[in-house]
């Protein structure tokens, strides 16, 4: 398991601020999202936690999180769905605005999420 997280967090974090993301929270919200990575890869991505991420986070975490592979889809859409229950579209935009240092709880929740999700890989 091999995530650039500084890089993927900088690239979200900018995503959410452009889409005035700003973290409000809500009740058993569900969001999915698809996108087009490529030609032939789809990706959806379905979050049930308590933050709404717009759907310029969902795409730029996707591509990130999967780097084109199809396989990663699963792995990468379960870390993103546990992370919208504890981190906001605003922890995102300030990690970006840190320079992609990342609070140790948000590497506590990243690092929970992943290994939650260990199943999901190929």
């Amino acid at each position: 398991m091999r995530l650039t997280l500084p890089a993927l967090f900088v690239v979200l974090a900018l995503a959410a601020a452009s889409c005035g993301g700003g973290g409000k929270k809500a009740a058993a919200v569900t969001t999915t999202v698809t996108t087009t990575l490529t030609a032939t890869t789809a990706t959806t991505a379905t979050t049930h936690g308590r933050f709404h991420y717009p759907q310029a986070l969902v795409t730029n975490y996707m591509k990130s999180c999967t780097s084109g592979d199809a396989k990663k889809n699963a792995y990468c859409g379960c870390t993103l769905d546990k992370l919208s229950n504890d981190v906001s579209t605003a922890d995102f935009a300030q990690i970006g605005f840190s320079g992609g240092k990342i609070p140790p709880r948000i590497k506590k929740l990243i690092t929970k999420a992943a290994l939650g999700c260990v199943d999901k890989l190929p």
